[in-house]
């Protein structure tokens, strides 16, 4: 099964699945920041919303091959992607976990904010608040690597202190699998070699379980570490900083901001949970 090429055709035709395979209807939620990958290798993670179903629920696509910067020009957060493939996975029980088909990929429509948020909302369901990260952390106990559970949640955070610190660099692990992936082919035709993100987004914050004694979260989105590439190249260190703080901080958890966490974790540290993307709708006040 190769990856999943993003170069799939557009207007909502997709041809029947393979045998073994099925066919889902996604609402893309978050895109991680790439990551290096001995097989792939430069993969993200793209999480979202399965809507084919009786009720919403969650769906991880993995992997994704990522393409420099082409990839973002492909799908966007909250485009409707109808797409093949299989929860069968020999290494991820995670429930979630969906291996797409390479090139077996249809766009159906991009979901805006009209409404505040309201088809996003909709979509979304019951998902929105559903759990808490201290539930998530007791669903995936120490030692439970063989016991499928939940792994990715939107959750209510409070009390959230946020901070931009200096990203991480490749391990010589990673950068060995970041030069294989860019070396020219037989064609003379190579990859722009994948840049680690200067600067991570960092959250600490209480979820709304009545005994949560806090967590502390990289952020992984996609969207923040090309922003911080970014604004580090045209503004500075300092500048950098300060806008990646305006934008995740002062707009997004603005007070009249309903903020949610999309969070989720790694396959191999099932306790390891990261925030993949922030949820930031106006508040609506309850009528009843």
């Amino acid at each position: 099964m190769g990856e999943f090429d993003l170069s799939g055709a557009r207007g909502g035709k997709l041809g029947r699945p393979r045998a073994g395979d099925e066919t889902a209807e996604v609402m893309i939620t978050v895109k991680t920041y790439p990551t290096p990958s001995e097989t792939y290798g430069e993969t993200v993670c793209v999480a979202g919303v399965r809507l084919d179903r009786r009720r919403p629920e969650w769906i991880r696509l993995y992997p994704v091959r990522f393409r420099n910067e082409a990839f973002d020009k492909q799908f966007k957060k909250y485009e409707v992607l109808r797409l093949n493939g299989t929860y069968r996975q020999p290494n991820d029980n995670r429930p979630e976990s969906f291996r797409p088909r390479q090139d077996e990929l249809a766009h159906i429509e991009l979901i805006g904010t009209g409404g505040n948020w309201q088809r996003r909302r909709m979509y979304l369901g019951g998902l929105v608040g559903a759990t808490t990260m201290c539930e998530l952390l007791a669903q995936n106990p120490v030692g439970g690597m063989g016991i499928p559970s939940p792994s990715l949640g939107l959750i209510k955070p409070t009390d959230v202190e946020v901070s931009v610190v200096e990203g991480d660099p490749w391990t010589e692990a990673e950068q060995a699998k970041i030069d294989k992936s860019s070396a020219p082919d037989l064609f003379g035709t190579s990859l722009t070699p994948l840049e680690p993100a200067p600067f991570a987004v960092r959250y600490r914050y209480r979820c709304a379980a009545p005994r949560c004694r806090g967590h502390d979260q990289k952020l992984l989105d996609w969207e923040a570490g090309q922003a911080s590439r970014r604004w580090l190249k045209s503004d500075g260190d300092t500048r950098a900083r300060e806008m990646l703080l305006g934008k995740w901080r002062d707009t997004m958890l603005a007070p009249d901001r309903d903020v949610h966490f999309y969070v989720g974790n790694q396959n191999q540290y099932r306790r390891a949970f990261s925030v993949l993307g922030v949820w930031y709708p106006k508040a609506e006040l309850a009528l009843f």
